[in-house]
């Protein structure tokens, strides 16, 4: 039984670092906390463990039970942010985009391919723009392209590592001077991205690392692009 119930725990945990990590640069922009930033939270990882699910349901191997834990997960979910957001639902209701983009894109493409993986991680972000709009009534634009682009950068850097194609290397540097020109037009402070200096170096270099310590990496580098981004943001 035990053994069941992992097989519909999502065990990427880069993915649950990046919600994590959204959700708190959220909060701490913010300035403030509320209680209800629990649930929120508990309801955007219900959704983002169906994926589990649904990746079992689009290879057709899904079985009843699958199916019903999927669609529950979907439904305490929405529950939740129902209850929450209450009246301010239909000003969340464009952003329903995103998650749709990537389901088409996963089902179509698979979750490996390039755009699928962007639109993960752009997906993935969503948990900053949602924590400060609870907290603060706004959507933040800003705030969503500003955590975005520095996650979505992540992925050509991971391909450069597992991969070792010139292509990728030359897309990691692309992705950072992008991010760069972004921040500079939003009115960022550049210094915010100081953690992707590692995916320039990655880039030239190449180094070699285990997968682990490459999690590892970007883990740290996470942790200092949140507490940048909420000093300077």
């Amino acid at each position: 039984m035990r053994n069941e119930a992992k097989g519909y725990l999502l065990k990427e945990y880069g993915s649950w670092s990046v919600l994590t990590i959204a959700y708190l640069i959220g909060l701490g922009v913010s300035g403030r906390f509320s209680w209800q930033a629990v649930p929120v939270f508990l309801a955007l990882g219900l959704l983002i463990n169906s994926k589990q699910t649904f990746t079992k349901l689009i290879r057709r191997a899904a079985d009843r039970a699958s199916l019903a834990i999927f669609f529950g997960q979907l439904f305490i979910a929405t529950v939740i942010l129902l209850a929450v957001f209450n009246r301010d639902i239909p000003r969340l209701l464009p952003l329903l985009v995103f998650p749709a983009a990537y389901l088409v894109m996963s089902a179509i493409a698979g979750e490996h391919f390039v755009l699928t993986e962007l639109l993960g991680f752009v997906l993935l972000s969503l948990a900053a723009v949602l924590a400060k709009f609870l907290l603060t009534g706004g959507l933040d634009i800003r705030l969503f392209a500003g955590v975005a682009l520095y996650f979505a950068a992540g992925v050509f850097k991971i391909k450069a590592v597992l991969l070792k194609k010139t292509v990728d290397r030359i897309l990691t540097v692309v992705a950072v001077v992008f991010a760069a020109f972004a921040y500079h037009g939003m009115h960022l402070r550049l210094i915010i991205l100081l953690p992707l200096l590692d995916n320039l170096i990655v880039a030239a270099a190449l180094y070699r690392a285990k997968l682990q310590t490459t999690g590892w990496i970007e883990v740290v580098k996470s942790l200092l692009f949140l507490g940048l981004f909420i000093y300077y943001f």
